[in-house]
């Protein structure tokens, strides 16, 4: 296959790393290190990664730096596959240490850090080719500018056939209540409490994520595609402050231009521009970049997939939601009783489940069984440790999407002695059926 010039995927490079050191400056100067990771008294953790924890809030504070440090690092290109390795480790890391944090836009920075590692996004604009000029590479095989497209298309795409459900569609929920929250908004804030706006906004959100990729990737539609790309991201963090993940699009979507597109957009680099269209040194990838490159392709493909083996409805539920780029689909609050009841006296208590609990702790738990399951079984371990053998008992009512509240969980469950694990949870009570209220 004929190669491609390198320069969108140094381009990626700088603007990922350029872009997540920045993210790392906000998330410290904004004191959320603190509020995440000092303030709890206990963590969420997720199947199979029981291991993962904080390290404590200065550790945290050590453990931040670190990751601005490989931003830079990868922004540079200088030890850029160490940096790229160490970041998505770091980055992981505290992404996992507590289910409360969990959000799509995180999962997909770990992810593109691990693609940018396997590709040798270094070798054009990089300190190491400043430095070692040789190394300079002009065009890579375009297998490798592809894989780099699927990691940030799949997003868009997942995103959008998430959105084809009936709530999105033809309820305009979650964004009913979203937008309805927004009417002070200026200059057409009084326009989201109309139910049109709503329907304009969901199907317009799912056409936008359907077709982004291929308008972006067509020469004819690019400039078009990308101005809708500014106003959507724009528009989208102004009204639901969903943190980094529409700045980081932003500059992540350019990877679908024309591979020489930097080349040819800044006026400096023209005649480096003609001096690269005869291809130098494409390098291509050893074995076994090869097998983990396909491997990792099938793991993006296939993950998103596995929440419809899980009966019932997956908003309601929650299994195999989260990897699956499920963004902005649901809105949800819930009450909670709980209590305890001694196995050898009878004697019933109730469960304060505010306790150990930061309020984003508690919301997050409040509505998703796997973390209703992990509290139970604090709480009997620490009943345990007092010398009490106790069965946990919740009650659990969530109102999503505009419907009345209804029971998420069988009462009658001794969460205390459930397992974890992978298979559909079947103390998970059927979804409403009612429809969301206009």
């Amino acid at each position: 296959m004929t190669p491609v010039p390198i320069a969108s995927l140094a381009a990626l490079r700088v603007l990922f790393g350029s872009a997540l050191f920045l993210a790392t400056l906000r998330f410290a100067a904004h004191g959320w290190i603190a509020k995440y990771w000092g303030e709890p008294s206990r963590f969420f953790t997720f199947w199979g990664l029981r291991f993962v924890h904080p390290w404590g809030l200065g550790g945290m504070y050590v453990h931040y730096a670190l990751i601005g440090a490989t931003t830079l690092a990868i922004a540079l290109g200088v030890f850029y596959r160490p940096a790229c390795i160490a970041f998505a480790l770091l980055f992981g890391w505290a992404h996992f240490a507590d289910k409360t944090n969990y959000l799509n836009h995180y999962w997909f920075v770990t992810s593109m850090a691990l693609v940018l590692a396997l590709l040798p996004a270094d070798r054009a604009f990089s300190l190491r080719t400043w430095r070692t000029p040789e190394e300079r590479l002009t065009h890579i095989p375009p297998e490798m500018l592809a894989l780099a497209r699927l990691q940030v298309g799949v997003v868009y795409v997942f995103g959008g056939i998430a959105k084809l459900n009936s709530d999105w569609l033809f309820h305009a929920q979650p964004l009913t209540i979203w937008l309805g929250a927004n009417t002070d908004f200026p200059l057409v804030g009084r326009f989201f409490a109309l139910k049109s706006v709503a329907f304009a906004f969901s199907w317009c959100g799912a056409l936008y994520d359907l077709a982004i990729v291929p308008a972006l990737l067509h020469r004819r539609t690019r400039t078009f595609a990308y101005a809708a790309v500014l106003f959507f991201h724009i528009v989208t963090a102004k009204l639901f402050q969903i943190g980094i993940f529409p700045w980081v699009m932003i500059v992540m979507s350019p990877i679908f231009f024309a591979p020489e597109w930097p080349l040819t957009a800044l006026s400096a680099l023209r005649r480096t521009a003609k001096r690269a269209e005869a291809p130098s040194g494409a390098r291509r990838w050893s074995p076994p970049l090869r097998v983990l490159a396909a491997g990792w392709v099938a793991l993006q493909l296939l993950l998103p997939l596995r929440e419809f083996l899980y009966p019932g409805n997956r908003l309601w539920t929650e299994e195999g939601f989260r990897f699956g780029w499920n963004v902005m689909l649901v809105e949800k609050n819930a009450s909670i009783d709980a209590w305890t009841v001694d196995r050898r006296t009878g004697e019933r208590s109730m469960i304060d489940t505010h306790r150990w609990l930061t309020p984003l702790q508690w919301k997050q738990m409040s509505t998703q069984p796997d973390m209703l399951l992990e509290y139970a079984h604090w709480v009997r371990e620490d009943e345990a440790a007092r010398g009490r053998d106790v069965a946990v008992y919740f009650d659990v009512r969530v109102a999503w999407n505009g419907r009345p509240s209804a029971a998420l969980i069988d009462s009658k469950v001794d969460l205390g002695r459930e397992t974890d694990t992978l298979a559909p949870k079947r103390w998970i009570l059927p979804a409403p059926s009612t429809p969301p209220e206009w």
